[in-house]
């Protein structure tokens, strides 16, 4: 069973949210997302923060679900989506972030060109948006969006990535604030999707989410602040033994993604 909303409906359903234009060839906004701000910020988010934890799969998600539950303090709405084919790092951000298939943004296996097709960064910009990006440096979220009139804070690793996105939060100079991490994906392809080293990633991912959230509330309270969680793809265990992804199978496509409502205080 592949979930039935597709990862193409992320850039618009953010767009939507801050009344800002969608990229050009974006899918239509969730409408949960937009009841979410309808109902909590009374129809717009002033702010967003969107946490990119890389390959966190759907089935570990229903497998663990409790160390999940800062996630899920954090946020008021849970959507199954899908993403696209293949299910690798570069072809499922591209998709994310320009709302579009890989054939329409060019991306269509592992490489890491720059994506020319619109996307949210360029969008936002239009609208006005002020926009920030820390991610580790060489990653694909450090690549295929460079040439954007964006700031970008490319950093060794995801510790680095993420103080810097706390930093950018309590500076509040953006609108906009994208942090990405990559150590879970590191470690399943090192060993396997729930070693200790890969379970333990995934308890920095959580928790790196949760103090970006809680900097959200602090810093961004005279804001409607929307934060979001969005991985780019899943993972299962390959004939070498170690974990992969890339494949049209449930356990690579189905992901789950996170959002959350902070009114202004």
């Amino acid at each position: 069973m592949f979930n039935s909303i597709s990862m193409t409906r992320l850039a618009a359903s953010v767009a939507k949210a801050m009344d800002a234009e969608a990229p050009k060839q974006a899918e239509a906004p969730i409408p949960f997302v937009e009841d979410l701000v309808k109902n909590a910020l009374g129809g717009k988010a002033d702010r967003v923060m969107i946490y990119n934890p890389d390959c966190i799969p759907m089935w570990l998600y229903q497998k663990y679900t409790e160390k999940f539950a800062p996630v899920l303090a954090a946020t008021q709405l849970t959507v199954p989506v899908a993403t696209v084919m293949p299910s690798v790092t570069p072809v499922c951000f591209g998709t994310m972030y320009t709302g579009a298939m890989p054939a329409v943004h060019g991306i269509r296996s592992y490489t890491k060109p720059v994506i020319t097709t619109d996307s949210l960064f360029d969008s936002l910009r239009r609208s006005g948006k002020r926009v920030a990006l820390s991610a580790v440096a060489e990653s694909s979220m450090a690549l295929i969006f460079q040439n954007r009139d964006i700031d970008y804070f490319l950093t060794p690793y995801d510790g680095e990535a993420t103080e810097k996105g706390l930093e950018l939060i309590a500076s509040g100079n953006y609108d906009v604030v994208v942090v990405y991490n990559q150590e879970y994906d590191d470690m399943i392809h090192d060993t396997v999707p729930e070693s200790p080293q890969a379970m333990a990633a995934v308890d920095h991912h959580i928790e790196a989410f949760t103090r970006l959230t809680a900097a959200v509330r602090e810093h961004w309270a005279d804001s409607n602040s929307l934060v979001v969680w969005a991985t780019d793809h899943g993972n299962h265990i390959d004939w070498d033994g170690h974990g992969n992804h890339g494949e049209y199978r449930p356990e690579d496509i189905n992901v789950m993604h996170f959002y959350g409502a902070y009114p202004k205080r």
